[in-house]
């Protein structure tokens, strides 16, 4: 019997990280940049595990999009991810919002002092 797309898992989804224990609160962002570290899996990762760290072999994606390629709730690829990291088998990095990435002379974008003097303004008016 083939599973259809809309049928529910058997199992629930966080049996997927292996884990017996509570998950502790996660460090990890939803648009964590998630990259692998090229260090070899252990005996104790499930096939999820090992899925999520081919799909950032050759990349990053974040944990949103691990979710969405595994069909995994985004807090159960949080747990993941974590836990991979924890590991060394996934290096995390938080993005930068262009806004915040300094120019070329070393001061914020103009972009950035824009919204910060509409936002000073916008607290004056009230």
């Amino acid at each position: 019997m083939s599973r259809d797309k809309h049928q529910r898992r058997l199992l629930p989804a966080y049996l997927a990280t292996g884990s017996g224990t509570a998950a502790l609160p996660s460090t990890l962002d939803t648009l964590t940049a998630l990259r692998a570290s090229g260090r070899p899996l252990a005996s104790y990762h499930t096939p999820v595990h090992r899925r999520v760290v081919e799909l950032v072999t050759d990349g990053s994606l974040t944990a949103v999009e691990i979710a969405g390629y595994l069909s995994l709730p985004v807090s159960v690829c949080l747990m993941l991810a974590e836990q991979l990291v924890s590991d060394g088998l996934l290096n995390a990095s938080v993005p930068t919002p262009d806004a915040l990435a300094p120019s070329r002379a070393g001061r914020p974008s103009r972009q950035l002092m824009e919204e910060v003097l509409s936002g000073l303004q916008a607290l004056r008016v009230a």
